[in-house]
């Protein structure tokens, strides 16, 4: 019976030179449509995240409508999940836009006294607005209000919101920009924009 041997140390050989082949990172569709001098800044000032794969393959961004103060909640990083009756295909960076709607004062006198946010957060809340950005990353089923209740310092909602089939949209990352006037002229959820008007951050 022969036995296998074990190589050694010594029966290893390593070649004196290593063949690398380095692949280019393929660029985001946003890259393709800016002028190739000022891709970065362009992408940095629009609220783009670089490398985002899912970007719009043209220089349009989802703009994404939310009732004041929940926006800006939102782009201040105080709620991370946008809760919503549907889910949605869209994902990557999108506009944040803060609805014309009038804010109601039982929805300020609500966050005011269950959430721990900035006192100042509400002394000027703009509406019909663009203010920031954020990225949309994924869509969630709640199984229960059990596990609505679990997330309810992330989605900023009372208890008695919870509904069969609600979704939970997950946003990161989110910007504040200089609040722009922007006409909403899509469905009630969503509309588009083009990135030129996202050009200034806070």
């Amino acid at each position: 019976m022969v036995q296998e041997q074990t190589p050694t140390k010594a029966d290893i050989r390593f070649p004196e030179k290593w063949e690398v082949s380095v692949v280019p990172k393929e660029p985001t569709y946003f890259d393709r449509f800016l002028p190739s001098t000022h891709q970065q800044t362009t992408l940095f000032e629009c609220g783009i995240d670089m490398g985002d794969e899912h970007a719009l393959p043209y220089p349009k961004i989802h703009v994404l409508a939310i009732r004041q103060p929940w926006a800006s909640l939102v782009i201040h990083g105080l709620k991370n999940i946008d809760i919503r009756s549907k889910n949605t295909s869209i994902r990557g960076t999108i506009a944040i836009y803060a609805s014309r709607a009038p804010v109601r004062k039982k929805d300020l006198k609500w966050v005011n006294e269950n959430c721990d946010v900035p006192a100042d957060l509400f002394d000027d809340l703009p509406t019909g607005m663009i203010i920031g950005t954020a990225n949309l990353v994924e869509c969630m089923e709640y199984e229960s209000d059990f596990h609505f209740k679990l997330d309810q310092r992330r989605h900023l909602n009372r208890e008695d919101n919870y509904c069969e089939n609600i979704k939970g949209w997950l946003l990161r990352s989110p910007r504040v920009i200089e609040p722009v006037d922007y006409k909403f002229n899509g469905e009630v959820v969503w509309s588009l924009a083009d990135t030129e008007i996202l050009q200034q951050t806070a």
